[in-house]
């Protein structure tokens, strides 16, 4: 048995006398809340608040305007997490006389956490234990309510002639909602003899030990009619009766609570319980149903911001001090953890502190007390590349094998969605555990909420053991860095939501995170969690790394949890189309870092094979080609990726971006995030002019000539200069320049339509779109007569401030205008196609260009889109429609390392209204399949443009595409507007039926197109022309995703993935490579075993959809 601190129990019953008189009243007595402030919009209070104590002062204050019908409670996120004192003043004309009472009456309190009620007059104070109210339906219905009263007589001498003040709080958990608050005057009353008004017991999922012995703890309230120094408490339990003075202190009024132990039973039990003052007497009974001993995991820590609440190196110091401190903590506290959110911190950490600091640091993350979360950054999955999502967890891998540090789960919080390859990725990463707190602002992803813990399976059927929260920064939200009280409220709500959970048949409790937004670690949140845990036996809080809840799960539960696979979409990727031009930078600097290295790797290989490069050229940063191998950039290589990772990550600007575009602020954070795409994008650059450089040294060529490169793993037929070119895969040929010639010869042409032996395209004449877009092999129409749009028409909306599509509100107006007025050019393009050049503007558009392109040898419309457009901040987007002709089609778009059905792989909840493509989308009908690739915009539309419907379901009826390629939608974090030049790309094939092999390689040669160089003669170069290939795949269905030089060790780094959905062993030629030993691994480069390798060809299987990493010495 053990006392907490007193809290006040209520008064049920009425005190008033005929003869009392209404000095004031705010609000009528009617059961309901709709004379005060907002009304059912309880997201107004705080905005009306502003953090500040409300001031009421009768006689000036009117409740329509200055009483919130809400008042909320520390537990609400809505609200902050925070107390909100209302403060009434008021002036009495003469000195009190006689009896006032305070009736405060409630239309309903939270029905899960209802909170603990704070009333102070002059010197005392009391906190009322509110009972749970009613459903969250009366926040709209106020009948759906379980009213409530408070009625406080005051003891004399409370009140005073002049100024007074009431104060009303909500301390501990979560609202309510207000009918009336009445001060009432009895000049002829007197405050009632002291004796018990009330009692009421209630069960509690709580354990406390007593004299060594667990046992289960009830709360026991009691309401007085007056205070009184101490009350007789006996409790009758399971054979046994305990009596309990209970001591009350004179300043607080109204009454006490008490918590109790009693005996812990495997069976139902009665409990009773009699309480005694002055020889007043009440007794009250409860059943107590045996409970979980339930354990409650949380895993500390700061959500991580690379800007938004600060510039980011500020960002990154919060965080490396927030370790300081962490370490610290555990120097006193001996269960205290911590972790770092995402290996960003870690990185930072290592790079900036040394010594003591440092040793002490790496001491307590190998011993799993500082845990290091595998993921880089909170990135934006939808966005990352093929390479780039394998790499997610290079750093913190990096670690484990310098430090020793444990490599298990990983974090993402605040976005509130990945990709459906994320636990392939994570899986084949090494990483068996994976949790994600989901805000779910401007992204509906919360129907996975009641399915977790789970197992989630990526495509190739491998699996991370997922938890989906609401939330993050739980510790803090749940008040474990506040006080034990606080932390209780919260608690013993959420026991009872999880308790009535059919579906949750688990003994331990998940909190994610401790803190938000680069916020400092609050050392209360040891000391508060040591004394709960001193002073309960169950539910124990337990410190943990983040992995630790997992494994309890595993061990415990594994083999009845459920398992789900598929795709949350990509909620908040829609934010990258606020700052379109960058976005296209750092999508083809991931294209151009990954052939880059990949040349590299490749050529070194050649080197280690036995080769050696015949020429000596200096590159930029003093790196000589020729030396006995070639020197690979590995530093520049990986500060590239850093790059690409940095501005895929999900922080993009200030908190105020939107509303302070112009401050110094905003513009200082955005400065700092446009760099990352400016510099992948030029690092890339660089990189593959010196990796083809590289190459050339290799070549023989006995004059001057032209290199080429083919970067993908398949022959090639390509229009490269003025002149078709074949590649073979992964390799390069050699052409003279005489073959290609100078530019395509253009010959004027009249005429609105362009044609081919593939295509008839003909535009239209009043928006200079394609009308007809004619597949003369299929003989079929591709453009979708019916539709509004045409292909590749130019829409600019305007509209949605205030509405739905930007949070919450009503309907968006958007106004949809279109390109017009356009001048067409047709020209021939000598021996290779035509071209259609079209001219037109549109509204904050006064320059379009676009030029389509049909080719004689190659079945493809390429389509390029220059435009200038004028900047604003008023709310608008911009799509190119691509509407084809297609009914009750199948969506296939490729995403980080996998492709995903729209129509079936998407989970409950996954964001409908746009999509984030990889290079393709595929739309398949019955007659033909189409294929679409966007190498400079990766959002899109399906079936109609983002009208802010936050869909539940998609239809799929038609067949249209929209490129959603620009927008400023949010509220915060994004760009508030964007103008000047731009380009955006699109390609086009289609054939009879869907081939996902051939859909990928074109989105990949699109996006990936040949590499040329000029080559002057090299006649001791050891590779001969006119042409080579440095790796052959025999399977068409395996892709060579990228090579490069092995992270520990001189081995080739080979990395793969299965396009058709078919386990395969892929045949690996690589005559040039010479290899004579092949390891598998997993996808940070841990071997897993051998591989055979027969004369120069590597045998590797490879699972269905999966991917396969190869060591190659």
């Amino acid at each position: 048995m053990r006392r907490i601190a007193a809290c006040v129990a209520l008064l049920p019953l009425s005190l008033a006398s005929a003869a009392e008189q209404v000095v004031w009243q705010i609000g009528k007595p009617d059961k309901s809340y709709t004379e005060f402030f907002s009304a059912r919009n309880y997201q107004a209070v705080p905005q009306r608040l502003g953090g500040k104590p409300l001031v009421f002062e009768i006689g000036k204050s009117e409740a329509a305007k200055d009483w919130p019908w809400i008042h909320p409670g520390p537990t609400d996120a809505w609200a902050g997490h925070r107390v909100y004192p209302f403060k009434i003043r008021f002036d009495l004309a003469d000195e009190p006389k006689g009896l006032y009472t305070l009736r405060i009456e409630l239309v309903n309190t939270h029905w899960g956490s209802p909170p603990t009620y704070s009333v102070a007059v002059g010197d005392r104070s009391g906190q009322f234990r509110l009972p749970a109210g009613g459903p969250d339906a009366a926040l709209t219905d106020p009948a759906a309510g379980k009213p409530y009263n408070i009625e406080l007589p005051l003891p004399p001498g409370l009140l005073r002639k002049g100024r007074n003040e009431i104060t009303l709080s909500c301390t501990d958990g979560s609202w309510v909602l207000y009918d009336a608050i009445t001060l009432l005057a009895d000049p002829d009353g007197k405050m009632p003899e002291p004796g018990v008004a009330s009692l009421t017991v209630a069960a509690t999922p709580f354990h406390i030990k007593v004299d060594g012995k667990v046992r289960r703890a009830i709360d026991v309230n009691i309401g007085l009619t007056a205070p009184v120094p101490e009350i007789a408490l006996r409790v009758e339990a399971g054979g046994e009766t305990i009596e309990v003075p209970v001591k009350q202190q004179l300043a607080t009024f109204g009454g006490i609570s008490q918590e109790v132990g009693v005996p812990d039973a495997s069976e139902p039990i009665e409990v009773k319980v009699t309480a005694t003052v002055a020889g007043s007497s009440k007794t009250a009974t409860v059943k107590l149903e045996p409970v979980r001993k339930w354990r409650i995991f949380v895993a500390p820590s700061s959500h991580t911001d690379i800007g938004y609440t600060h510039i980011q190196p500020q960002c990154a110091e919060i965080h490396c001090k927030n370790a300081d401190i962490a370490a610290d903590l555990m120097d006193k506290f001996p269960d205290f953890k911590w972790n770092l959110e995402v290996a960003w911190q870690a990185e930072n950490y290592v790079n900036s502190r040394k010594g003591d600091q440092l040793d002490k640091f790496l001491k307590y993350a190998r011993e799993g007390r500082m845990g290091v979360q595998a993921l880089y950054a909170n990135i934006l999955t939808g966005l990352c590349s093929h390479e780039e999502a394998c790499r997610l967890a290079y750093f913190a891998h990096s670690l484990k094998s310098r430090h020793g540090i444990p490599f298990k789960s990983a974090m993402i919080s605040d976005v509130p969605s990945q990709e459906a390859t994320i636990p392939m990725i994570l899986a084949g990463s090494g990483i068996r555990y994976f949790s994600s707190g989901i805000n779910t602002t401007r992204g509906t992803f919360n129907q996975m909420f009641d399915k977790c813990p789970c197992w989630w399976e990526g495509p190739d059927g491998s699996r991370v053991l997922m938890m989906y929260v609401p939330g993050y920064a739980h510790a803090g939200a749940w008040g474990l860095d506040a006080s034990v009280e606080r932390a209780r409220a919260r608690i013993l709500a959420a026991i009872k939501g999880y308790e009535g959970r059919k579906n949750y048949p688990y003994d331990a409790i998940f909190l994610h995170g401790a803190v938000s937004d680069n916020v400092a670690l609050n050392p209360r949140l040891a000391e508060v969690c040591k004394a709960w845990n001193d002073r309960y036996e169950f539910p124990k809080v337990i410190l943990c790394h983040n992995a630790e809840f997992f494994e309890h799960i595993e061990k415990s539960f594994g083999d009845k949890l459920p398992v789900v696979k598929g795709s949350a979409g990509t909620y908040w990727e829609d934010g990258a189309g606020s700052s379109a031009r960058e976005t296209a930078l750092n999508r083809n600097a991931h294209e151009a870092t990954r052939n880059a290295e990949t040349l590299f790797a490749l050529a070194r290989r050649v080197c280690s094979a036995g080769f050696s490069p015949s020429s000596s050229e200096l590159r930029p940063e003093g790196r000589t080609t020729n030396a006995a191998q070639i020197a690979y950039p590995a530093e520049a290589i990986n500060a590239a990726w850093r790059n690409c990772l940095l501005y895929d990550e999900h922080t993009w600007g200030a908190h105020c971006s939107i509303s302070q575009p112009e401050s110094d602020f905003t513009k200082a954070q955005w400065k700092i995030k446009a760099q990352f795409a400016l510099d992948a994008h030029s690092q890339s650059k660089q990189l593959c002019n010196e990796s083809i450089a590289a190459l050339k040294t290799l070549l023989k060529t006995d004059a001057e000539s032209l290199l080429i490169f083919n970067p993908t793993s398949w022959a090639r037929t390509e229009v490269f200069g003025s002149a078709v070119v074949k590649a073979p895969p992964c390799g390069y040929c050699v052409v003279a320049p005489a073959e290609l010639g100078n530019l395509p010869q253009l010959e004027r042409l009249d005429g609105a339509a362009i044609e081919s032996k593939f295509y008839r395209v003909a535009f239209d004449p009043e928006t200079g779109a394609v009308a007809s877009l004619f597949d003369k092999e299929l003989n079929r129409e591709l453009v979708d007569s019916k539709a509004q749009c045409r292909l590749n028409q130019y829409l600019y909306v305007a509209g949605g401030e205030g509405s739905r599509i930007v949070e919450h509100g009503g309907e968006p107006k958007l106004t949809i205008s279109s390109s017009e007025k356009p001048t067409l050019h047709r020209f021939k393009l000598k021996g290779l196609g035509e071209r259609m050049v079209v001219e037109t503007s549109a509204t904050m558009t006064p320059s379009i260009k676009t030029e389509v392109v049909v080719f004689d040898d190659v079945k493809r419309v390429e389509i390029k889109n220059s435009l200038t457009k004028t900047q604003t901040y008023k709310k608008e987007a911009v799509y190119f429609a691509f509407p084809f002709a297609a009914e009750k089609p199948t969506f296939r778009y490729e995403v980080p390392c996998g492709i995903v059905d729209a129509n079936t792989d998407m989970l409950p909840g996954a964001c409908l209204d746009w999509f984030t493509v990889q290079h393709f989308v595929e739309v398949e009908a019955p007659d033909v399949a189409i294929t679409w690739a966007t190498p400079d915009a990766p959002l899109v539309c399906f079936q109609d443009i983002n009208r802010g419907k936050w869909l539940r379901k998609l239809d799929f009826t038609n067949g249209h595409i929209y490129a959603y390629v620009m927008n400023n939608y949010w509220f915060t974090n994004y760009l508030a507007g964007q103008g000047g030049d731009f380009t955006f790309r699109f390609s086009i094939t289609s054939r009879a039926k869907s081939d996902p092999v051939a859909s990928a390689r074109f989105g990949w040669e699109v996006a990936s197109p040949l590499i040329g160089v000029p080559a002057g003669p090299n006649p001791k170069g050891p590779l001969a022309a006119p042409s080579g290939s440095l790796i052959e795949i025999a399977e068409p269905n395996v892709f060579l995703v990228g090579a490069k030089k092995a992270e520990a060790g001189d081995a080739l780094v080979l990395r793969l993935w299965e396009v058709s959905g078919k386990a395969t062993t892929a045949h690996l030629r690589m005559p040039l490579l010479k290899p004579k030993k092949a390891t598998a691994a997993n996808l940070v480069e841990d071997p897993t075993g051998e591989l055979e390798v027969k004369d120069v060809t590597i045998a590797v299987p490879i699972r269905a959809s999966g991917l396969a990493t190869v060591l190659v010495e």
